[in-house]
């Protein structure tokens, strides 16, 4: 109960209308040292409540002023202007009596500017506007009491080491600082160092057990498009975040996805506040199930009940992707992370899991009669969700064909609405354009069937691994059938799913000279 920590009958109250009465992990133990005015280091994932931890100190410490011209008594710094507005919306429920300036980029000086000239008791800004405010001379530090650093380690990702350094800088060296971060980079520990007195750290993330599954699946660049579109409808989750590397690539990733019939946002960097707004709103109301973003953008987006977390691709550090991965298995909820990776990023794959200790489930492509069968189940649903009334006006029409038996009507309305015949599609790499044929013979090897197949006419053989006594091969398409009759000393047929590959021969080489770029090290 929060009544233990000696908060005010103004904050119990605030806690109550809000329908919160337990402490989660963090503020359990973040609480009585910042409350006592305590520097806290604490170490906190996404959406485990610490807005909380450093909110209530705040508005605890600090009453009503009327002051005009007044400078701020508390700065909180957070890496994006999504964060900067929860947080803000977070103050200003918890502490009424103060007045809270969000400052952040992407719009106009003079509005934001023309608040702080009218006096603010709690600032929350992102660093680099920030900055900008305090070269001008708007943005007055000496009075800061409280500085809280929020996500401390995405901070550094975006490139705000200076300019917080600058801003701590800038405010007396007797506050009360406190950080949060999910994880501890080395800039972060030099901070705490020249920043911080002697702080009481909190780590909650080595308490937490991760409550989602965490599945890899191969995929081709190429044909990874096909195969998150397919992932999407076999998993038939109602809220997806796809996770991509630049802005660019978040609104090609929306695009092909809302051409094969996902509702899909895409959300960055470059669009404007109301764009965002309207983008996370239909995610949030359930008109789009897809909200396409990157890194940065999806940082502070307050959205509960995330299904699936996709990553399109492979996260660079190990923090990026526990920062993605947070987004689901929330609120004692369980969620679904899927990581799309290429053959040569196996190894990538391997040092990621040593990293976050813990190892992920290795899975295909869903094949094309899961995906039709999951479009199916998901129309299903929806129509019978429909009004009775709504339904009424096709009924004569559906018992028609149910007396006619008129199989083919009703599997061209089939066809419209879920698609025809699948993309002829490989089984190993999920690519468009390839199938992969499945061969059995004595002694089998990738040199034996590549031959074979090449005897038969295969001139363009792809992926080809080993399992047991069979071997799986992929090929082009065209003249098939008649290539598969002239395959000889094998027996060959069209794979209707693969077989785990054998230890020893299924792993494919890395390519000569390739070397991993990603960091998954500590740091």
């Amino acid at each position: 109960m929060f009544s233990k920590f000696g908060l005010s009958e103004r904050s119990l109250a605030a806690l109550e209308q809000k329908g919160i009465s337990t402490p989660t992990p963090v503020q359990q133990e973040a609480l009585p040292a910042a409350l006592a005015g305590r520097d806290v280091l604490g170490l906190a994932r996404t959406g485990t409540g610490k807005t909380l931890a450093f909110a209530l100190p705040i508005a605890e410490r600090f009453e009503r002023s009327n002051e005009k011209g007044r400078a701020p008594r508390a700065l909180v710094l957070a890496p994006t202007r999504e964060l900067a507005l929860q947080v803000a919306g977070e103050m200003e429920w918890i502490a009424p009596q103060l007045r809270v300036i969000t400052v952040y980029g992407g719009t106009g000086y003079g509005t934001q500017a023309a608040a702080l000239k009218r006096g603010a008791d709690v600032v929350v800004a992102t660093p680099g506007r920030a900055i900008d405010y305090l070269n001008r001379g708007v943005l007055d530090l000496s009075q800061v009491r409280i500085a809280v650093l929020d996500e401390a380690d995405e901070m550094l990702q975006v490139g705000f080491e200076e300019a917080v350094e600058t801003l701590l800088a800038a405010t007396p060296a007797q506050r009360q600082t406190l950080m949060f971060s999910a994880t501890l980079p080395g800039w972060a520990k030099r901070l705490v160092r020249r920043h911080m007195h002697e702080p009481v750290s909190v780590n909650v993330v080595k308490d937490e057990e991760v409550s989602y599954r965490e599945i890899a699946i191969e995929s081709p660049l190429s044909g990874r498009i096909a195969t998150l579109s397919d992932v999407l409808h076999a998993h038939g989750a109602e809220k997806v975040i796809v996770f991509t590397r630049t802005k660019k690539e978040a609104d090609e990733v929306a695009r092909a996805l809302t051409a094969r019939g996902h509702a899909a946002e895409a959300v960055h960097g470059d669009l404007n506040q109301s764009q965002r707004e309207r983008a996370v709103g239909r995610f949030r109301s359930g008109q789009a199930g897809v909200l396409v973003a990157t890194d940065v953008a999806a940082r502070g987006l307050d959205i509960p009940a995330v299904d699936l977390v996709v990553h399109y691709r492979m996260p660079e550090r190990p923090e990026p992707y526990q920062h993605r991965s947070g987004r689901t298995g929330r609120a004692g909820r369980s969620g679904t992370v899927i990581v799309l990776h290429s053959a040569r990023e196996r190894r990538d794959l391997n040092q990621l899991e040593r990293a976050i200790k813990r190892r992920f489930e290795h899975s295909r492509a869903p094949r094309p009669e899961e995906v039709q069968q999951a479009k199916l189940a998901s129309l299903l649903r929806r129509s019978a969700a429909q009004p009775a009334a709504d339904r009424a006006v096709w009924r004569d029409v559906a018992e028609d064909w149910i007396k006619r038996a008129d199989s083919e009507s009703l599997a061209g309305l089939l066809a419209l609405l879920l698609g025809g015949a699948p993309k002829a599609r490989s089984l190993l790499t999920g690519e468009e354009g390839w199938r992969t044929l499945e061969l059995e013979g004595a002694h089998l090897s990738v040199g034996k069937v590549v031959a074979a197949l090449a005897r038969a006419g295969f001139n363009d053989v792809g992926r080809v691994q080993l399992a047991g006594k069979s071997a799986y091969a992929d090929v082009r398409e065209s003249g098939l059938e008649e290539k598969m009759a002239e395959v000889r000393d094998l027996k060959v047929l069209l794979a209707k799913k693969v077989r785990q590959a054998s230890p020893r021969t299924g792993k494919q080489p890395r390519p000569a000279g390739a070397r991993s770029k990603r960091r998954y090290g500590r740091s």
